[in-house]
């Protein structure tokens, strides 16, 4: 861990140290299960800090509108009148009575060894000197039996669950006493796998992303008692990426891989034993939720307060592409030939009509995975514009055959070609705006640095000969005595100069992708250039 990495650790831990009080009160009361012990007209609400990790998404079911996950929740809060510091005894090696050795020879049962052992620790507690504090703090006699039935607990329930989601707890029914900063906190972590009801969006379908939310209250405590906080590592995660509006898309996406992996395992990021939804973003909110019937009692508030833990997920829009826009696209592209063949009314119409029914029975089952909603999804539009162009099409081929008798047979084969044109650029436009959201993914801009090193060498393969060529030319005019000579320094200042435009370029090219933009425009110009003052320089 490098130094601003534990920096920052130790800023989030004293933030959330920050909503405790200043240091462990040994005198405090119990908070008690009825809040007794805290008074919140003094004291405000009790703050519970709230951490989570995702295990894993188990299930997404758009139809029902629900998933099902994995996920750890954390909770601390104080409590200092349950808790004392923890005391042991010394060894007292050398002493009476307090040796290994006295207790070997005491007897080899195990009551022998019991009652030496009484005996010896009766004999140290009456000294003060024999005890020390080991800087740890456990619950006290009376709460360690059953903490669970005793001491306050926040009572966390799911408020969007579909079922009653109980934690599992593997049997565990005890509080852990950890230090937070040096503050003694009470703190218990559960694990849920619980099946959440939300509001799903698919507007822009097969590109979509849909924001996961769990949402954890309190049942019991409304929000003048209990305050639900999330700790500082998971705020600052979704006040860094929202706040990056200057930084380039790339780099952003690099920071959110970096912050999922703090909040998310490893193998539920991409999707593992999922196939359809990845997590790219978790970010977490705080709210209140207001309960009207509960205004109606006297001295009850009807706000409760929520923490919630949003997780963004993105659908995998490529086996959509592969199985079903690519067959319809190539599908579109064929109805060209029916512009180009004879105007024979019977054999433009079953090229079409064959055409129509093949991209409805591709469309059917892409529709039947979303639920009946009353949402026109991207793939809508793009489906009921290829429609409305083989709609067109149909009438573009009875309207020839109509007129053929009209006009020259030779004017109508040109009017169909520039119609054909037409309806070609037309599908390839559609084609292009369906695509669109692909270029704001990451796997866009590795795409394009491929494709511009593969153009890069391609463009190197085919020039080689030509500069060869060029260069036994200038050879033959300088034998021929139709040229001079170049001296060494002009060719090693020419060299430098080129190689000095070339890096400036490359420098500019990067500088434009890490920024999510392509200018090869630019890069192609700046190489024209110097080709073109490279033969200026030769041929003088």
């Amino acid at each position: 861990m490098n130094n601003s990495a534990a920096q920052s650790l130790v800023n989030h831990v004293n933030s959330d140290v920050a909503e405790f009080s200043d240091r462990y009160d040994a005198y405090a009361p119990p908070v008690g299960l009825d809040m007794a012990g805290h008074d919140t007209f003094l004291m405000g609400p009790k703050a519970v800090i709230l951490d989570s990790f995702i295990v894993d998404l188990l299930h997404v079911d758009t139809s029902a509108q629900t998933f099902r996950l994995k996920l750890l929740l954390n909770m601390d809060w104080e409590d200092d009148g349950t808790i004392e510091p923890e005391v042991k005894f010394k060894r007292g090696l050398g002493r009476k009575g307090t040796s290994s050795r006295s207790t070997e020879l005491s007897g080899s049962s195990g009551d022998n060894i019991t009652n030496s052992t009484a005996r010896t620790l009766k004999t140290m507690g009456s000294n003060v000197g024999s005890t020390y504090k080991t800087g740890k703090y456990v619950l006290k006699k009376d709460y360690s039996d059953d903490p669970l039935g005793t001491t306050w607990n926040p009572e966390v329930v799911l408020v969007n669950a579909v079922g009653d989601e109980n934690p599992i707890e593997a049997g565990s029914t005890l509080h852990s006493i950890a230090m937070l900063g040096g503050r003694p906190v009470i703190t218990r972590c559960l694990l849920y796998q619980p099946e959440c009801r939300c509001k799903f969006s698919f507007a822009n379908f097969p590109f979509d992303e849909t924001e996961l939310v769990v949402k954890f209250s309190s049942n019991k405590w409304n929000s003048e008692q209990v305050n639900f906080l999330w700790s500082e590592r998971l705020n600052s995660i979704g006040r860094d990426v929202g706040g990056g509006n200057d930084i380039s898309s790339s780099c952003r996406l690099q920071r959110e891989k970096s912050y999922l992996k703090r909040s998310v395992d490893k193998s539920a990021v991409g999707g593992v034993g999922l196939s359809e939804f990845e997590i790219v973003k978790v970010r977490v909110e705080s709210d209140e939720k207001d309960v009207n019937s509960m205004q109606r009692y006297d001295n009850a508030e009807g706000a409760f307060s929520e923490a919630h833990l949003v997780i963004t997920v993105r659908r995998d829009p490529y086996s959509y592409l592969l199985r079903v826009g690519s067959v319809g696209e190539l599908l579109m592209i064929l109805e060209v030939l029916s512009f180009f063949g004879p105007p024979d009314l019977s054999d433009r119409f079953s090229i079409s009509g064959t055409i129509f029914l093949a991209l409805v029975s591709l469309y059917g089952p892409m529709a039947d995975a979303l639920p009946k909603v009353s949402v026109v999804t991207r793939v809508d539009k793009w489906n009921l514009y290829n429609f409305s162009l083989l709609f067109a099409s149909n009438m573009e081929n009875l309207i020839a055959f109509m007129v053929q008798g009209f006009i020259s047979e030779r004017l109508l084969h040109f009017i169909e070609v520039c119609l054909g044109m037409v309806y070609l650029s037309a599908v390839l436009g559609n084609l292009f705006w369906f695509l669109k959201p692909l270029a704001d993914r990451e796997e866009f801009d590795a795409m394009s640095r491929w494709v511009e090193k593969r153009v890069d060498r391609v463009v190197d393969a085919v020039m080689n000969p030509f500069l060869w060529v060029r260069r036994s030319f200038v050879r033959l005019k300088i034998k021929a005595g139709l040229a001079k000579p170049e001296t060494s320094s002009s060719n090693v200042n020419g060299d430098k100069m080129r190689w000095t435009v070339m890096a400036a370029m490359r420098f500019k090219s990067q500088a434009f992708k890490s920024e999510g933009r392509m200018d090869t425009g630019v890069l192609r110009m700046g190489r024209g250039s110097i080709k073109r003052d490279d033969q200026a320089r030769k041929t003088v």
